[in-house]
C-alpha cells in the first residue's frame, strides 16, 4: 500500500513537471503498464523519453505489476536505483509469497516469511 501511494505521488508529481517542460515528445513508444489512461499520452511519451538508458531498463524489464518500484525510486532521486529497486522488489514479491501462504498481513508470521524470503531472494538486476 505504501508503495501505491507512493507511486500515485511520484505519477501527479511526473505530469506536473512534464507540464511545464515543454518538450516535444520523441518517437519512443512508452512500455505497456506505465501509461495513465486519462492521462495526456504526449506528456507521458515525454516523460518517458527523459529517463536513462538505466531507469528505462529497470522499468521496462519488470512484470507489469512491478513496473512502479523503480518509478518510485526515480521519484525519491535513490541515488542507488539499481539497489532501490532490487530492495523493492524484494519487499513486493516477499508481500505476495506470504500472503499466497495465508500469513494476515502485519503478523509477525507474515514478518518472519518475508524475513525468509529474501534470505533466498535472487535480485532481478544484479
Amino acid at each position: 500500500m505504501k508503495y501505491l501511494v507512493q507511486l500515485c505521488l511520484a505519477l501527479g508529481l511526473g505530469i506536473l513537471a512534464m507540464s511545464f517542460s515543454g518538450e516535444p515528445a520523441k518517437a519512443q513508444p512508452v512500455p505497456e503498464c506505465i501509461d495513465i489512461p486519462e492521462g495526456d499520452p504526449a506528456k507521458m511519451a515525454s516523460w518517458w523519453n527523459r529517463r536513462s538508458a538505466e531507469e528505462k531498463k529497470y522499468i521496462s524489464e519488470l512484470p507489469c505489476e512491478q513496473r512502479y518500484i523503480p518509478m518510485v525510486c526515480i521519484f525519491l532521486f535513490e541515488p542507488d536505483l539499481r539497489g532501490c529497486t532490487n530492495k523493492g522488489v524484494a519487499e513486493y514479491r516477499a508481500d505476495k509469497a506470504c500472503t499466497a501462504e495465508g500469513h494476515a498481513l502485519m503478523s509477525e508470521a507474515h514478518a518472519a516469511c518475508k524475513e525468509r524470503f529474501k534470505k533466498t531472494f535472487v535480485p532481478p538486476f544484479a
